[in-house]
């Protein structure tokens, strides 16, 4: 049996539903694509204001013909064809552009600096051409980079992570100062002329920095816990910075354990929820994980830079004893919960045709969404997973496996986890996450879960690849749904769409739900020769 984590990925999705949920229909068609339309691409997927569902079809574009030429598939809310409807419109012209962005990286590219953690600036400058045959802006060359300094700062950092913004070309850094120690951390804003502005993080002693990341609002947060001789080790500090680079808010509050690691976040409902783990032990942050530090260096391989290297060796390593949720409104502490991971295996639930389930078993986790029902419960969903060391030992991938949803009360307890298996479980196919989303009823009751099941085909980046035969993979997916009983704590089984795989989701539009809750599916064969279409009713 595999060793396993868990890698949640999902976007939870919540209507006022008055009914219990249950499946109540299913529709599935294809249609064949013009020859003309199996060589462009999908640009839009839409339900009229008739009630038909609209496929348009960009045809690929004629270098010497100053028009565009589309093709609208259209089929009725019932999955009836209608027909196809011809359009044209005139190309778009715009002029090139160049884009000057600050970047922020740590160490160096030689032996002697890679595994420094000193911080420093590159300034470069970037094409953006207008590409007239796809009618659509995209990012050229690099035209230049150059290591640079601050105009008005000749202070000498240590870098931890940076938030770079495209927009202005600025950068957000949490640095401390290069004194051998982490003395005091800051937060440095770089703009794009070079002008850099401190602020000081309002931290009184030693610290390490435990997580940080970027919110809706723009600003971004990091969370800090006192280092070993302080004098209350699980008197943890939650900052805030605005994008100019000043604090805009800024609490304490205990942690579960002097060793929460704080392993992903979302937001939902206004509210911001990290899932962390914690030892064993009593140890401070600093002596079991070291300092989170997740900046990158051009020169260093393996992570993104030394010291998140040390922080993830760590972190890979420790079998957590316990898994915490926690929640902050308005950047303070409103519950933070723990469970055990030994009882874990007493809250699995499978589906009536499913004998038996994996349980998670105290591993790292990553959220990339999260979704609160209207009763409070906390859905977070995902897969297990595990690390695998590749290229030599100079780089990690995960591999993914069965699929767990835990289901925690409105304080963060465990009430069930749902363990569901994969159906396409071989090598090429757990190189890649599954999607996952969640239809939750207005009474908390109740909730669909849909799983983009993963289906791996080849791709050839270049005509030579293909000649050659040097393909990679990509992942494309295919719709899973059931539904889960969230007072009763059951899953039902799952119903697939797109006959397992034949019929596959477009990436850039998968699915729109009307206002009678009808959920429907884009999709296309293998070869994308015929266009396919899925719907689903949720009442």
């Amino acid at each position: 049996m595999k060793q396993l984590a868990i890698k949640i990925t999902g976007i939870f999705l919540s209507m006022a539903l008055g009914l219990p949920l249950c499946i109540q229909a299913q529709n599935e068609t294809h249609h064949e694509l013009s020859k003309a339309a199996q060589k462009g691409i999908l640009v839009n997927s839409e339900i009229g204001n008739d009630g038909n569902i609209r496929m348009t079809y960009k045809m690929k574009v004629d270098k010497k013909s100053d028009q565009v030429n589309y093709e609208d598939y259209v089929f009725d809310k019932n999955l009836k064809f209608v027909g196809v409807e011809k359009s044209k419109e005139n190309k778009e012209t715009h002029p090139d552009e160049k884009v000057t962005l600050i970047k922020a990286f740590v160490g160096g590219t030689n032996s002697f600096n890679v595994m420094s953690m000193s911080l420093n600036l590159q300034q470069e400058v970037w094409e953006r051409n207008w590409n007239y045959d796809k009618q659509t802006y995209q990012w050229g060359d690099r035209l230049s980079k150059e290591v640079v300094k601050p105009k008005n700062n000749d202070s000498k950092y240590r870098g931890f992570a940076a938030f770079g913004n495209d927009d202005d070309g600025s950068v957000m850094i949490i640095a401390s100062y290069d004194t051998g120690e982490d003395d005091q951390f800051v937060c440095l804003r770089v703009a794009k002329d070079l002008n850099m502005t401190e602020t000081k993080f309002p931290l009184d002693g030693k610290y390490a920095l435990v997580y940080c990341g970027t919110l809706a609002s723009g600003n971004f947060f990091a969370v800090f816990a006192p280092n070993a001789g302080m004098s209350d080790t699980k008197l943890y500090s939650y900052v805030e910075c605005s994008p100019d680079g000043k604090i805009a808010k800024n609490s304490t509050f205990t942690a579960p354990s002097p060793n929460t690691l704080i392993m992903d976040y979302s937001e939902a409902n206004g509210s911001l929820y990290f899932i962390a783990g914690s030892d064993k032990s009593n140890e401070p942050f600093n002596k079991v994980f070291t300092s989170y530090a997740p900046i990158n260096n051009p020169g260093y391989s393996t992570s993104d830079n030394r010291q998140m290297d040390k922080y993830e060796k760590h972190v890979m390593g420790t079998e957590f004893a316990n898994l915490h949720l926690l929640r902050f409104t308005d950047g303070k502490l409103v519950f933070a919960s723990t469970e055990p991971v030994k009882d874990f295996k007493s809250k699995v639930v499978t589906p009536p045709s499913q004998k038996k389930g994996q349980p998670y078993s105290g591993k790292k986790i990553v959220i990339e969404s999260l979704k609160v029902s209207s009763a409070g419960d906390v859905l977070v969903t995902g897969q297990l997973a595990d690390k695998k060391v590749v290229n030599g030992g100079n780089s990690y991938e995960y591999r993914y496996y069965d699929y767990v949803c835990m289901q925690f009360d409105n304080q963060g307890k465990l009430v069930a986890q749902y363990a569901v298996n994969k159906i396409l479980d071989d090598s090429k196919n757990n190189v890649f996450a599954a999607r996952q989303d969640f239809e939750i009823s207005a009474d908390g009751k109740s909730a669909y879960w849909e799983i983009m099941e993963v289906q791996s085909t080849k791709y050839y980046s270049s005509v030579a690849a293909a000649y050659n035969g040097n393909y990679s993979l990509s992942a494309h997916f295919f719709p899973r749904i059931s539904t889960i009983n969230l007072t009763g704590h059951s899953v039902s089984d799952f119903t697939e769409l797109g006959e397992k795989g034949k019929y596959l989701v477009y990436h850039n539009t998968s699915s729109i739900t009307d206002k009678e809750n009808n959920r429907f599916y884009f999709g296309h064969d293998e070869d994308y020769k015929n266009i396919w279409l899925g719907k689903f009713t949720f009442k």
